[in-house]
């Protein structure tokens, strides 16, 4: 029973991490750990060549158009998929052994959901209807800094030849359609689709690649306790976590 229950606490929280998923990424340089100073430096005049480009890839509210109805089209489905694969599945994909998952009968989220939870459909509507737009909203205030870095990527990708072209290709109506749709291609039902069909497939290979990861990591010392640690590192563990070190062994 408690392999059941960490497979309804996956399945109550996966759906809201595909949207974040499935949708763009926040800013690069609070994301990544690559701050601008770490990278090299781009020349002004191709960052100058590199910026209307950008702008005509990344338009004044493309994320609100991709992060609002577009996703919410494409998210309604992908979650119907979701609640209908097999608990023991979910749990082969979370780590639980194969064996002990195959113990279990072959009902879905959704049959179980239904049961502990019959307002869990509606749940996740909201869940949709209310995130993806306030995504939207949010991740359109960055949008000049996204473009931003688009023109530098451009610029530290192709010289000044290359820019001029491109831009000019931009400037045809071919290239301006290809260019203003080119971020909400992500979100295309047609390549979501093709994302969608693949899932099955690779939450069965899920317990395969992370027993690749477990081999690798029994190669590895094990983590430290509290216990092992010499005085000057609980010390700096305290003085990090901000608690004196009786809590820190309660």
């Amino acid at each position: 029973m408690r392999m059941t229950w960490i497979a309804l606490a996956l399945a109550t929280t996966m759906p809201a991490t595909a949207m974040a998923q499935v949708g763009p990424s926040a800013p690069a340089a609070e994301t990544s750990g690559l701050g601008a100073s770490t990278l090299p430096p781009v020349d002004p005049a191709l960052l100058a060549q590199a910026r209307p480009i950008a702008l005509i890839i990344l338009p004044d509210g493309t994320m609100a158009r991709m992060m609002g109805p577009m996703m919410q089209k494409i998210m309604a489905p992908m979650m119907d998929s979701f609640t209908k694969m097999p608990i023991r599945d979910l749990l082969k994909a979370g780590g639980i052994e194969a064996d002990k998952a195959d113990a279990l009968n072959p009902a879905t989220i959704e049959e179980i959901m239904a049961i502990l939870d019959p307002n869990f459909r509606k749940r996740m509507d909201v869940m949709l209807n209310t995130m993806m737009p306030a995504l939207g909203q949010f991740m359109g205030r960055f949008e000049p800094d996204m473009r931003e870095g688009m023109a530098e990527a451009f610029a530290s990708r192709y010289n000044a030849a290359e820019l001029g072209e491109i831009s000019a290709f931009m400037k045809t109506p071919t290239g301006a359609k290809f260019g203003s749709g080119f971020m909400e291609l992500a979100a295309d039902p047609h390549y979501i689709g093709k994302v969608q069909a693949m899932m099955p497939e690779m939450m069965r290979a899920m317990p395969e690649i992370l027993q690749k990861s477990v081999t690798e990591m029994g190669t590895l010392p094990k983590p430290r306790t509290y216990k092992d640690l010499t005085p000057a590192e609980r010390q700096r563990l305290e003085a990090l976590i901000g608690l004196d070190s009786k809590k820190v062994t309660q």
